[in-house]
């Protein structure tokens, strides 16, 4: 960020969050729908080969559009910076193919997330303070994080194949339109999360200008961080929620037992953003970006809001079968924040885009906790 500065560190924020919408279309809705699959059948070798063949032909086929688009911009538009920034970013896409982060949930091996994200982004690191060494090495930045999508990708595939815990196998093409089928709500889900989210950076670069949008990003990346925390946490218990309630388990238990200890932990996060986050994101970044701190303070309730709408959405309605309801909710609410963010960046160009977040997450999670209590108990 310091070598780019904030103009160009903006640009490439604006190419990743357009790669971002490539990852989310070939990432469907997998993540909870073949991780759940997976834990409902990890004693059964021969429907986990399935489950992992299935998931990522159907992941390969998603591929195809997004290169056809990318492909299409760059016969349209000629080959110019955005296109060669854009290319460089779908090495990324590739990564995410590849990487079966669901796999190892639902097997709760965590240990293989742990070792292949840990060298990967180490890797990625060390190749943005290697190649980023001036303002006009925003290629190099681009391709240093794609390629730990790539390393994470590689690295897991050699411990699968060398732990011998899953294997290709012949399916069907029934098989694969299942699996797109099973994960449709929640892929619409992610799109329209993403309206709320990745979609910000996009809005305050067309309002704001790169500068601006680079300001936003380098706030969000520590948000982001710290948010991230959340992420181990979830995916751990997710599939062991998954059998619990599976089994039979009221939303009271799974509150009980794991709900209330993360929505605790994640109010933990927020109270350290509001606390520490400014003084130490000012000296982080700098005095050049005192706009990023304070726009850091104005995001810290999000992780709390995130944490309680995980507990409600993901670990109670998507094992309920409640998909649906997940994905009207999105929709209402990115609608809604879509409207309301481009209005108040129009009044307030620094700020709207997260006033308008925080107030889309706090009425997802009301109405998740609303929903739930109603489908307290699996049909």
């Amino acid at each position: 960020m310091r070598v780019l500065g904030v103009t160009n560190f903006g640009v490439m924020s604006i190419v990743m969050a357009v790669v971002q919408y490539a990852i989310i279309i070939v990432d469907y809705g997998f993540n909870f729908s073949a991780t759940r699959q997976v834990a409902l059948n990890k004693s059964n070798n021969k429907k986990i080969n399935h489950i992992y063949t299935v998931t990522i032909i159907a992941k390969l086929l998603l591929l195809i559009p997004v290169y056809i688009v990318l492909f299409a911009y760059i016969t349209i538009n000629g080959f110019n910076d955005i296109s060669y920034f854009l290319l460089l970013g779908s090495v990324s896409v590739l990564g995410s193919v590849f990487f079966p982060i669901w796999l190892y949930q639902g097997l709760e091996k965590m240990q293989g997330i742990a070792i292949s994200s840990t060298i990967a982004k180490f890797l990625s690191l060390l190749s943005v303070f290697i190649l980023v060494q001036k303002p006009e090495d925003i290629d190099k930045a681009i391709l240093s994080q794609s390629l730990g999508y790539v390393f994470t990708a590689l690295i897991s595939f050699c411990i699968i194949k060398k732990s011998n815990v899953v294997r290709f196998t012949t399916i069907t093409f029934k098989e694969i339109f299942s699996s797109y089928k099973d994960g449709f709500d929640l892929f619409i889900s992610n799109v329209t999360i993403s309206l709320y989210t990745t979609l910000n950076v996009i809005i305050i670069g067309y309002f704001g200008g790169a500068t601006l949008a680079g300001y936003f990003s380098a706030a969000d990346k520590i948000r982001a961080a710290a948010q991230g925390i959340l992420t181990p946490v979830q995916q751990a218990v997710f599939p062991r929620v998954c059998s619990l309630v599976d089994s039979g388990l009221t939303l009271k238990n799974i509150v009980k037992m794991y709900g209330l200890k993360f929505i605790a932990f994640s109010a933990c996060i927020t109270l350290g953003m509001a606390i520490v986050g400014y003084p130490l994101s000012l000296w982080y970044y700098g005095p050049a970006y005192r706009v990023s701190s304070e726009m850091l303070l104005f995001m810290s309730p999000i992780p709390f809001l995130v944490g309680i709408s995980i507990v409600y959405g993901q670990w109670w309605l998507v094992n309920i079968n409640k998909t649906a309801v997940l994905r009207s909710v999105y929709v209402f609410a990115s609608i809604l924040h879509v409207a309301m963010a481009m209005a108040l960046t129009y009044i307030a160009p620094t700020f709207g885009v997260i006033i308008s977040v925080v107030i889309t997450e706090f009425l997802i999670t009301a109405i998740f906790i609303v929903m739930s209590y109603k489908c307290r108990v699996k049909v």
